[in-house]
C-alpha cells in the first residue's frame, strides 16, 4: 500500500511540475513577444547625434530666418536681438564675456568625443561615451 500511494504521490507531483512547465513556456513566450518589440529599436549614439544636429540646423534657420527678414526690406531693420543671442548660444559663443574660457565638446558618429577650449587651439581626445558602442 505504501508503495502505491508514493507512486501517487510521486505521479501528482509530476502533473503538477508539467503544468508549472506549461505555464512557464508560456510566460516565457509572451516575454520573447514583448522583447522583440523593443530590442534592436532604441537609438543608437549615431541617431542620438544626428537628431540633435537636425534641432541645432533647425534653431539656425529660425535665426537666418529672422536675420533676412529684417534685412530684406529697402531700409533694413536691426536684426533682432534674440536671433543673435541664440544663434551665439547655439553656436557656443558667448560674446558678453569673452574672457570665459569655452569649450566645445566634439562627438563623432562613433561616440568619441574630444575637447576644444576656445583659448587653445588644440583639441584633446576625451575618449569614447558612456554607452557608445
Amino acid at each position: 500500500m505504501a508503495d502505491t500511494e508514493n507512486v501517487a504521490e510521486l505521479r501528482s507531483q509530476l502533473e503538477q511540475a508539467r503544468r508549472i512547465a506549461v505555464t512557464l513556456k508560456q510566460e516565457n513566450a509572451q516575454l520573447e513577444a514583448e522583447l522583440e518589440r523593443y530590442v534592436g529599436k532604441e537609438p543608437t549614439v549615431r541617431d542620438e547625434m544626428a537628431y540633435l544636429q537636425r534641432c541645432l540646423n533647425s534653431v539656425l534657420e529660425v535665426c537666418d530666418k529672422a536675420a533676412t527678414q529684417a534685412t530684406r526690406w529697402e531700409n533694413p531693420l536691426p536684426v533682432p536681438e534674440w536671433a543673435t543671442a541664440v544663434r551665439d548660444a547655439a553656436t557656443g559663443e558667448h560674446p558678453d564675456n569673452p574672457a570665459d574660457k569655452r569649450r566645445r565638446i566634439y562627438i563623432d558618429g562613433r561616440g568619441d568625443a574630444w575637447l576644444s577650449l576656445s583659448h587653445d587651439r588644440n583639441i584633446q581626445y576625451i575618449g569614447p561615451l558612456a554607452g557608445a558602442l
